[in-house]
């Protein structure tokens, strides 16, 4: 009898220890709320802008005219101007450094535009318009070349009636 009163205490015990772990539990619930809108077109605008041209030089201008700069608002975009091609075969050649400050690789593919005088101009570059790797927080050299494809016309006062001014953007992915 003694062990059977023993044994109800002890289950009374359990029961209430039980009770109370099982009220603590329910009691001290933690609510979090909020929300995040993550979506690929923003992910990709934040991972782009880490990726951008940190110099621009002229890197062959014999007449000293023709000029390179990076875009002040969108460091991704750099423009340049071959001035002073008057012969058949002349060259200007700019050279770029594009910075990835990501920590993961950058795919990078910069695009030339804004060539409006194609029947003059060629412009060819060292990436050939392929895509290149650039290492997590790592540089590449990236190197245009505009070469005068026939004798611009001259006006009656001998002033050049092409000039060329064109537009490098990037476009940069992460790599897989």
């Amino acid at each position: 009898m003694k062990n059977r009163k023993t044994v109800v205490v002890a289950f009374m015990l359990c029961a209430v220890m039980l009770l109370g772990v099982g009220y603590a539990s329910i009691a001290d619930v933690l609510d979090i709320t909020g929300s995040a809108d993550v979506t690929k077109e923003n992910a990709q605008l934040s991972f782009d802008a880490d990726v951008y041209f940190t110099n621009a030089v002229v890197a062959d201008d014999n007449a000293g005219t023709n000029t390179t700069s990076i875009n002040a608002d969108n460091n991704d975009k750099a423009s340049f101007t071959a001035n002073n091609l008057k012969g058949d075969g002349d060259t200007a050649k700019f050279t770029y450094t594009i910075k990835n400050a990501n920590d993961i690789a950058a795919e990078v593919t910069p695009s030339i535009s804004s060539n409006t005088a194609t029947e003059y101009f060629d412009v060819s570059s060292d990436w050939a318009g392929a895509t290149k790797t650039i290492p997590a927080n790592g540089e590449l050299t990236y190197t245009v070349t505009v070469t005068l494809k026939k004798t611009p016309v001259f006006d009656e006062v001998g002033v050049d009636l092409i000039s060329g001014s064109f537009i490098i953007e990037l476009n940069a992915i992460g790599a897989e």
